[in-house]
């Protein structure tokens, strides 16, 4: 096992930008299977929102204590508010398809900020972030594989 390999995919699942929509592709591509892929960039992946979670007080207030980036993190929790779609299974439900949706701005990242947002207790946003963290994972790397055959 190539242990910088590993450590690439896991930095690349904890970036808000690429998350496992970037870390797994590169960790097949790049020689690992798709399981360990998958397992390390879910690990990466988790954790990262679950820092994200329990940060996001501090990054908030720090955020909106000024005001050019006080405008763009309300501009910014506006437009992922209403990204949300609330299901009638609940919001826990709804969070986590949000997450699990694998494009640009609908990771855990963005599902810790929204989890916090919305109040929902630690247990409630884990288990969110947790299963649209699988489900996006599963996509990618069903996506990934699929890619490697048809070109």
């Amino acid at each position: 096992m190539n242990l910088r390999l590993i450590l690439r995919v896991f930095i690349l699942s904890i970036t808000p930008i690429g998350e496992c929509r970037i870390s797994i592709p590169y960790g097949i591509y790049n020689g690992l299977s798709p399981w360990e892929s998958f397992l390390i960039s879910f690990l990466g992946n988790t954790l990262m929102g679950v820092a994200v979670y329990f940060t996001i007080d501090f990054i908030s207030r720090a955020l909106t204590s000024r005001e050019p980036l006080k405008s763009y993190y309300e501009r910014f929790l506006k437009n992922k508010l209403r990204k949300l779609k609330i299901y009638p299974s609940g919001l826990i439900f709804s969070l986590a398809i949000f997450i699990g949706i694998p494009l640009p701005g609908t990771g855990a990242f963005t599902g810790a900020i929204l989890a916090r947002v919305l109040g929902l207790n630690f247990k409630e946003a884990f288990f969110a972030i947790t299963t649209g963290v699988i489900f996006a994972s599963c996509i990618v790397t069903i996506l990934t594989l699929f890619s490697d055959i048809v070109f």
